[in-house]
């Protein structure tokens, strides 16, 4: 093969093959945590530039575990490092489980997942401190979130507790706290096809924390399910994590909806469990 062929050969492998780029959001969806990503660098093939079509359904990076996480707004224009998987994700990420390929794409556009927070020089924060620090937060929101919580440094007497749940290794009674609803009908209301068969909630100051049984009466087999929907004055600040059952991730949205992803077996009951900020 000539020099030339092989070049060629090479330079049509090497155009179809991608690892990560830079790239800018087009826009966000806060309930899927998925992004339309446009890249921002052109490929070259042969003597021809052109631009790489627009990425949707990017899942977005927001660092944490299944109990667990840190999340922040994402809004169009946000910059990002976009990565492309060795194999076809699709069936990962509707499942949740480790699923084989239902593709032969390596590396391809269509696998691409986002890091939200990479930046060019004209968009670089301005005077980073030595110190760890949140931008983005007023001091009025700070404010607002510690309204409620007691300092740290002071201490009370038994006569002063009147609230609360004091564990019993530590001479409580382990009963609920004051402010503990198990009203189903107060607390939620189910989503089409689903039964709320118990329902537990309890607030300390800004902390709230939900726990939900429920069945379902048809068979999920995968993607998201929408359980139930939280009255209001229970609902959260922030989007939060739901624990359910097998280890598997639900989401708590502000406006108190709560969707699971995953399979959902017909009348079986399932526990679904939130601590969160409330709103």
């Amino acid at each position: 093969m000539e020099y030339k062929e092989m070049k060629e050969l090479k330079d049509c492998i090497l155009s179809s093959l991608h690892c990560a780029l830079p790239g800018i959001v087009e826009s966000f969806d806060a309930q899927a945590q998925t992004a339309c990503v446009r890249p921002a660098v052109k490929r070259r093939h042969a003597d021809t530039v052109f631009s790489l079509s627009l990425l949707r359904d990017v899942p977005v990076f927001f660092p944490g575990s299944r109990a667990a996480g840190i999340t922040w707004p994402v809004s169009a224009g946000d910059e990002c490092l976009v990565v492309f998987a060795d194999s076809a994700i699709d069936r990962w990420f509707a499942s949740g489980e480790a699923e084989e390929p239902g593709s032969s794409r390596c590396h391809d556009l269509s696998d691409a997942f986002a890091f939200v927070g990479f930046r060019s020089v004209l968009n670089a924060l301005e005077n980073v401190p030595a110190d760890p620090s949140f931008f983005g937060m007023t001091e009025a929101g700070i404010n607002e979130e510690l309204a409620g919580k007691s300092d740290a440094g002071h201490k009370h007497s038994a006569v002063d507790i009147t609230s609360g749940t004091l564990a019993l290794g530590r001479g409580g009674t382990g009963q609920t706290a004051t402010g503990a609803t198990t009203t189903i009908a107060d607390i939620v209301t189910a989503g089409t096809g689903v039964t709320i068969t118990a329902a537990q909630y309890a607030y300390w100051g800004k902390v709230a924390m939900v726990r939900i049984v429920f069945t379902r009466s048809a068979a999920v087999a995968s993607g998201n399910t929408i359980v139930c929907t939280l009255a209001s004055g229970k609902r959260p600040k922030y989007y939060a994590t739901v624990g359910w059952l097998y280890n598997k991730v639900g989401v708590l949205s502000t406006n108190g909806q709560i969707t699971v992803n995953g399979a959902i077996t017909a009348n079986s009951s399932n526990t679904l469990l939130a601590t969160y900020i409330l709103a």
